[in-house]
């Protein structure tokens, strides 16, 4: 039996009234796992034809499945970005809103990158801004996205308050995943459990609110604010929303889906583990009604490198624009959301390296451009050339020189390199797996 502190044992007896028990039973059993599967690497029935561990479909969300406690993390489909390891309830939150596919979206707290993930799903006309203040976690979130292969994400470590100014009223949809007091994941253990207090709902609901506050301040009129936490506290939920609109001019969206319904605010919904099949998440949408009188940064002026680009059609099916910024060589799709004063992780598609005497591909390119590349290697995943590749081994393949892409069923999943003959492996030595 879980240690719960008595006062959040209290708090939810009231709060839940006769699901008390089946909640309290239910915070003992094990976390429900689930998986949502990268639509850019692979189609959802694609993958439920080739993967070789059960699904079962989520209702909520058409690319997301149930999974039973299995150790994913080496599996070569994970490792090529086929799919993203994901707790069922967070997934709900992106499909609160339903995305016309060419919005530009900011996500102000995203690292792991779930939730940008599912978006960038969304919205294939579209770009993501994708922020985390922690450079940990910002490090976190860019190696996510780069294993999806995403093409449409902009990633940003920086303050929000920065974000809101340099995109002031450019934003046609903003997700605030806020940092809360994470007691829809208790079930994750005891760590999780010692870090809550009776205090800390309160204290994250002030910072909750800041950030609502920067959230404001990008979005357009008419555009849409989402808010989720995993908790259930009143504080960090409905209190906060209510403030929050007290302050401004915004109409709650209400969320069709029959899930159990926000305290006294019936647009908004609450899951809990004993009614689905997931972990604590709330979640509310607003429609802004406003328009700030704040203009956006202006634009970075980044330089196109017509060298590289010139280097890259020897190898891939397109002439893509590159544009330097900092150390790297990026592919970007609108260099109008590149804004001056911001730190950026990734402006777009990180292609690589000029070296002085060579150009060094990237990583980041093979994943998201894999299957344009004209030099390809296909392999099943389930082939054990899979497993040496992984390891960062040599492959006994004849291939003309220059390079190439590794696909793992019509997956991208890294690079390589043909010198005289001789295979060199690019997959990252920091990713290869051993065991």
């Amino acid at each position: 039996m879980l240690d719960f502190n008595k006062y959040f044992l209290e708090r939810m007896k009231i709060l839940l009234g006769r699901g008390y028990d089946s909640f309290l039973s239910c915070l003992n059993e094990s976390e429900q796992k689930g998986i949502f599967v990268n639509n850019h690497k692979i189609s959802t029935e694609d993958f439920v034809d080739i993967v070789d561990f059960q699904v079962s479909p989520i209702a909520y969300e058409k690319s997301g499945f149930y999974i039973d406690n299995l150790k994913l993390g080496k599996h070569p489909l994970h490792c090529a970005g086929a799919f993203y390891i994901q707790d069922p309830s967070a997934m709900f939150t992106v499909n609160a809103f339903e995305f016309k596919g060419n919005e530009i979206v900011l996500d102000l707290c995203a690292s792991p990158g779930g939730k940008s993930i599912q978006i960038a799903n969304r919205i294939p006309e579209g770009i993501i801004i994708s922020n985390e203040i922690i450079n940990a976690r910002a490090k976190i979130l860019y190696s996510n996205i780069e294993r999806m292969g995403l093409d449409n994400v902009i990633i940003t470590n920086d303050d929000p308050k920065n974000i809101a100014r340099a995109y002031a009223n450019e934003i046609d949809v903003c997700l605030v995943d806020a940092p809360c007091s994470g007691e829809g994941m208790f079930r994750r253990g005891e760590e999780v459990i010692k870090e809550w207090n009776e205090n800390l709902p309160k204290m994250c609901s002030v910072r909750q609110l800041e950030i609502l506050e920067q959230a404001n301040l990008c979005l357009k009129e008419n555009g849409c604010l989402i808010y989720s936490t995993c908790t259930y506290s009143l504080e960090e939920n409905e209190n906060v929303i209510r403030s929050f609109l007290a302050k401004h001019n915004y109409e709650l969206v209400n969320i069709e889906y029959p899930f159990s319904r926000g305290v006294d605010m019936p647009e908004a919904v609450r899951l809990y583990p004993h009614e689905v099949r997931g972990e604590g998440q709330f979640v509310a949408v607003m429609k802004k009604l406003e328009k700030n009188e704040f203009l956006s940064n202006g634009h970075l002026y980044l330089k196109e490198n017509e060298k590289f680009e010139k280097f890259l059609s020897n190898y891939i099916n397109f002439q893509p624009k590159v544009y330097d910024y900092k150390d790297f060589s990026y592919i970007v799709k609108n260099e109008n959301l590149i804004k001056k004063g911001i730190n950026y992780l990734t402006i777009g598609v990180r292609a690589g390296q000029d070296r002085k005497k060579y150009y060094e591909l990237n990583h980041n390119l093979f994943s998201s451009l894999g299957l344009k590349f004209k030099n390809q290697i296909n392999l099943d995943y389930t082939d054990q050339k899979v497993k040496k590749y992984l390891r960062g081994e040599t492959l006994e393949i004849q291939e003309q020189n220059g390079y190439g892409a590794v696909l793992i069923s019509g997956c991208a999943l890294g690079g390589y390199k043909i010198s005289d003959g001789k295979f060199k492996n690019l997959y990252p030595k920091g990713l290869r797996i051993f065991n």
